[in-house]
């Protein structure tokens, strides 16, 4: 192992007593920021001048030197690099063999972490800018988006092999506005809805549910057959999902319990009411008999307990309840002429009251919402329609990777950051003395 010393030795000046904390803080502060530079440099001249020996014993000369400028994580810094001519004729960086100095590039890599960071939260141009007035430098918002372009495919948050053992599956999706340019002089952009589509699995009661992949306007059939390539669907138990079209065709599998989401029961209800022509009085009875379904008065609890014994009969006969209110208001819509909504309810009923049925007969009750996916499309979809308003679809699948590390739950970002800038562990420093 090879070992540099480099000695420091500072000075403070102290005009008067006494001194605020914060002001020796910030001294202190100021004074790092230009160290780190320095010792960057002579740290540099320091390999240099090893390098140098060993070189000149092989032949080769001084040829001249090469200022280069980087920015990362210790501001704007300009090294001097020696160049030396080998006996061959080539001229090359003295320090070629001992670091590797990057060509045509201007930003390290560690100075894209505080950039990226806020990309979830604001614009490509809002985050350069941030980053400049903390830092005093940042990489432009061409920069950053070129980056992102460039590790996308590091960073996609689905399995990368197939993965067993996950038990419910939640599917989910939500609108979006994306942007498609035609080429040609003058650019053209046009506009058109579509929808971001997210799959999410659990492999326990209380466990987090991770991100198995997610896309735009793709069809449910296409979607399962990738997530069923990602994970073993043999392990599946329970699928999970607002009701919208083609999902249980495209999930669904013969040994799987449906489970429709009981918040989604409620707003779907409303917009067949809407389509039947119910005026508002009207609904409100509609509403009650609804409302009193005994269904939602477990639906509407965060985490339900293991199912004693002696409260099996209760939760049996509130079952029993559940399937009565409905089958009376699918008639009662019936006969109101109320077909659209009737024909919900009469689909709805089945599916809504699976969680139900599954804590009678195992005495464990799984998930009876897809609040979770809906509360993750909540941290993301505001800044969505704010930030970009507009998105290519590869441009929002990109900034969805990013997103999904920076603001989901139980994914890290400083993990994320490990991986994408690996420490090999060849070069460490620790303070030896303060004198």
């Amino acid at each position: 192992m090879n070992t540099i010393y480099i000695s420091v030795v500072l000075k403070f000046s102290i005009r008067d007593f006494p001194l605020n904390l914060y002001e020796i803080f910030l001294v202190i502060h100021q004074v790092v920021n230009k160290l780190g530079k320095l010792l960057a440099v002579e740290f540099i001249k320091r390999l240099e001048k090893e390098a140098d020996r060993s070189l000149k014993e092989r032949g080769c000369v001084h040829h001249s030197y090469q200022e280069r400028t980087f920015q990362g994580i210790l501001g704007k810094t300009t090294l001097r690099f020696l160049k030396v001519k080998h006996p061959n004729g080539k001229i090359k960086y003295a320090l070629e063999e001992k670091v590797t100095v990057p060509a045509y590039v201007r930003y390290t890599e560690d100075a894209f972490e505080p950039g990226l960071g806020l990309l979830p939260h604001v614009s490509y141009k809002r985050s350069s800018l941030e980053v400049q007035r903390i830092n005093g430098s940042s990489p432009a918002k061409s920069t950053l988006h070129r980056r992102l372009h460039a590790i996308a495919s590091q960073i996609e948050a689905h399995p990368a092999e197939k993965v067993y053992g996950y038990r419910y599956l939640i599917v989910d999706g939500t609108g979006a506005r994306f942007q498609r340019r035609i080429r040609g002089k003058p650019k053209k952009v046009t506009t058109y809805p579509g929808e971001l589509r997210i799959v999410y699995a659990s492999k326990g009661i209380g466990e987090s549910f991770d991100v198995i992949g997610r896309w735009t306007n793709t069809s449910w059939k296409k979607i399962a057959h990738t997530v069923y390539q990602r994970i073993d669907e043999r392990d599946l138990h329970v699928l999970i999902s607002d009701g919208g079209p083609g999902i249980e065709d495209a999930f669904l599998k013969s040994h799987m319990k449906y489970q429709r989401c009981s918040v989604h029961a409620w707003r779907n209800l409303r917009a067949f009411l809407y389509q039947d022509g119910v005026k508002k009085d009207a609904q409100q009875s509609i509403y009650k008999i609804f409302r009193d379904t005994p269904v939602f008065r477990y639906s509407k609890k965060k985490t339900m307990e293991s199912l004693k014994s002696e409260d099996s009969a209760l939760v049996e006969r509130e079952l029993h309840t559940s399937e009565g209110h409905l089958l009376h208001l699918q008639d009662l819509l019936k006969g109101k002429g109320y077909h659209k909504t009737a024909a919900y309810v009469a689909n709805l009923s089945q599916p809504l009251l699976t969680f139900l049925r599954e804590w009678l007969t195992t005495g464990e009750a799984h998930p009876s919402t897809s609040n979770i996916a809906e509360s993750r499309f909540s941290l993301i979809k505001n800044r969505i329609a704010r930030i970009g308003r507009r998105w290519s679809e590869p441009g929002l699948k990109r900034w969805l990777d990013l997103a999904i590390y920076k603001l989901f739950p139980g994914y890290d970002w400083n993990e994320l950051w490990k991986t994408l800038l690996p420490i090999t562990g060849n070069l460490s420093c620790e303070i030896v003395s303060i004198q």
